[in-house]
């Protein structure tokens, strides 16, 4: 099978690689061409603090926040909002606590009513136990 013919950008770009390519790997493999380099990065990190230095000052001046204030206050608003995350997490924990220690507690205290058996209260979860449930209480309530 045939395969289509690469776009035409592709076939510019491979063009242009061609001819740039040997071009570049010989004055990379140069010492002096390193050296330069080196020395335009360097130069290049110095005159950007210096800017960044001096439009930090200015913006001062003209009592605005520069971007390193804007970005320490980002940093600190992130610390608080884990901090609230975590309290809240802390205070779910506690109400969450407190609830399930109150219900222990109903529950203990539901299972240890005098005078209440576990026949007695399976009774009354069935619907039964009320009046009328009792041979005696028939009795009572029919006068004749």
């Amino acid at each position: 099978m045939n395969r289509p013919p690469p776009p035409l950008w592709k076939q510019v770009f491979d063009s242009v690689e061609a001819r740039v390519a040997p071009v570049i790997d010989d004055l990379m493999k140069r010492e002096d061409v390193l050296t330069a380099v080196v020395l335009a990065q360097r130069t290049r990190g110095e005159v950007d603090r210096r800017v960044e230095r001096t439009s930090r000052r200015m913006l001062h001046l003209l009592n605005l926040p520069a971007g390193s204030d804007v970005n320490r206050l980002l940093a600190h608003i992130a610390r608080l909002e884990r901090e609230i995350g975590e309290l809240r997490n802390e205070l779910a924990d506690r109400e969450n606590a407190a609830l399930l220690a109150e219900l222990s507690a109903r529950h203990e205290a539901g299972r240890s009513r005098p005078g209440t058996s576990a026949e007695q209260r399976a009774r009354k979860r069935k619907g039964g136990g009320g009046r009328g449930d009792r041979p005696d209480d028939a009795a009572r309530a029919d006068p004749t």
